[in-house]
């Protein structure tokens, strides 16, 4: 079997370790016979899961003297991949139904075979339009250098040295998001989606998960019915569940942030 030339980076922090099994129950179960290699991002824990063969990456392991930022977290990560291709998911991401991996696969040749292109979306989540049809493969969209999250955290594959390049070792994963999206406006990488109108309607959604498994700390509530039609047992009274804010509220909060910090936020869309 053909090994693949992408790693399936799984970043996490080991806070979110009562997700770990879970994620990897239902991947195990959808993904099928896996033959890409699977790295777990903690910190300093160590995992393991009956019949896969996943590394630990301890981004954490020498450093005592204080926690590592999402980014460096993630940074040291990629650091110890080997493939030019990553294929990033986080913990929460809990997969519904059938993987096709065989797409994934396809667009990982693709990427390989043409240098400018830099990522791949893989769901219907993360960037926004506007969109234009990719012309070599109709099964794909370029996103516009002016689209909202055209730098996403949602699944994905990735050139691993383009995601270092957009990485700042002082921002968390809402930073990354919300500030490396105007710092790929201002440059030329091909970053392209996966055709939402051809995989609603004629091939299904290639990798299909709740939107997200945690929000804000807290289970999202659609999660114990898929746990449940998976036989899988959580105590979800140690988190709790999410109850959804109003607009305004969010509003509000996310300026908060901003002026808690507010060096951060220029730091962020200046790109220096």
């Amino acid at each position: 079997m053909k090994n693949r030339p992408y790693t399936i980076l799984v970043n996490s922090s080991d806070n979110f370790e009562d997700c770990w099994k879970p994620f990897f129950t239902l991947f195990k179960k959808n993904w099928g016979a896996c033959n890409a290699p699977i790295l777990l991002n903690t910190e300093n824990k160590d995992f393991s899961f009956d019949g896969l063969e996943i590394a630990i990456s301890k981004s954490h392991e020498f450093v005592t003297n204080r926690k590592l930022t999402w980014s460096e977290c993630l940074i040291n990560a990629l650091i110890k991949i080997q493939t030019p291709l990553v294929l990033y998911l986080q913990e929460d991401y809990f997969i519904e139904s059938h993987v096709q991996y065989d797409i994934i696969n396809d667009f990982a040749d693709l990427m390989l075979s043409d240098y400018s292109i830099k990522h791949i979306g893989l769901t219907h989540f993360g960037s926004n339009p506007p969109y234009s049809l990719f012309k070599k493969d109709n099964r794909l969209m370029e996103i516009s250098k002016n689209s909202k999250y055209r730098i996403s955290t949602q699944a994905a594959l990735w050139d691993k040295e383009t995601l270092l390049s957009y990485l700042k070792p002082e921002e968390n994963g809402w930073m990354f998001e919300i500030f490396g999206t105007k710092r790929a406006s201002k440059r030329n990488d091909l970053f392209l989606t996966a055709n939402q109108d051809y995989f609603n309607f004629q091939s299904g959604l290639i990798i299909e998960y709740i939107h997200t498994g945690i929000i804000k700390g807290k289970w999202n509530k659609g999660i114990p019915r898929l746990f449940e039609e998976n036989n899988i047992n959580i105590d979800f009274s140690k988190r709790g569940f999410y109850e959804p804010k109003s607009w305004l509220i969010r509003k509000i909060e996310t300026f908060k942030k901003l002026l808690k910090n507010p060096s951060k936020f220029i730091t962020g869309i200046s790109g220096h």
